[in-house]
């Protein structure tokens, strides 16, 4: 049992701290300080140009931070000088443009970052993620086979099954019609509330970010 007044501390996820970054003498982000603690979505809401996909870069380690850190599960990814790269971060990306491999079944496209050797646990997790997407019987397709919301939903599940620390979405709804914007953020707020995993969004729409999101964080001119 807890001693009295005992306080459980819970380690953010993501904890971004100080951060300032710029492009030339463009400043893109501004002393900015953030986290997302574990199992919360949290989206960043602003305009386009405020800094938004900056902030997500730098926590998947695709910009090295020039001022302030930012650490997952409490341990420091990047800070001026310390720079762990994207692939040990243990991080999801979903983009917009959904990024898939069209040479690779979806089977083979969902199980690209699954680094298990074991071959029946890996088809597992695999099978688990598309399921949760509700695509498991497309494994066998190739992306070019998908509808724009069939491969988006493809993405998310290539994103969740390595089962990451953190998820980072850019934008990941833009790209599709209104009512195909609807199912797949049905479908991918499920998915994220099943997997319990830690998750940072961007978006320019204030109407998805309160679908979506535990906790709204608005941005404007990289503050």
């Amino acid at each position: 049992p807890q001693p009295t007044g005992a306080r459980i501390v819970t380690v953010p996820a993501l904890s971004l701290a100080g951060v300032t970054h710029d492009y030339g003498k463009v400043r893109a982000v501004s002393d900015l300080s953030l986290s997302v603690a574990p199992g919360e979505v949290v989206c960043l809401l602003g305009p386009s140009g405020c800094g938004k996909s900056t902030i997500l870069r730098l926590a998947a380690g695709l910009e090295e931070v020039q001022a302030g850190t930012v650490a997952i599960d409490g341990d420091v990814v990047g800070a001026p000088g310390r720079h762990v790269p994207p692939e040990s971060r243990h991080v999801g990306l979903v983009f917009q443009d959904f990024a898939l491999f069209p040479h690779l079944t979806i089977c083979n496209n969902v199980g690209f970052g699954i680094r298990s050797t074991d071959q029946d646990a890996r088809r597992s997790r695999i099978m688990a993620a598309l399921g949760d997407v509700g695509l498991a019987h497309a494994e066998q397709s190739f992306p070019h086979m998908l509808s724009g919301g069939e491969q988006q939903r493809v993405a998310l599940a290539r994103a969740l099954a390595p089962k990451p620390k953190l998820l980072l979405l850019d934008e990941p709804f833009s790209g599709l019609d209104t009512r195909l914007r609807e199912q797949v953020r049905d479908v991918t707020l499920e998915a994220l509330r099943k997997s319990g995993t830690a998750t940072l969004m961007v978006t320019h729409d204030a109407e998805e970010a309160m679908f979506m999101a535990d906790r709204i964080a608005m941005m404007r001119e990289g503050r």
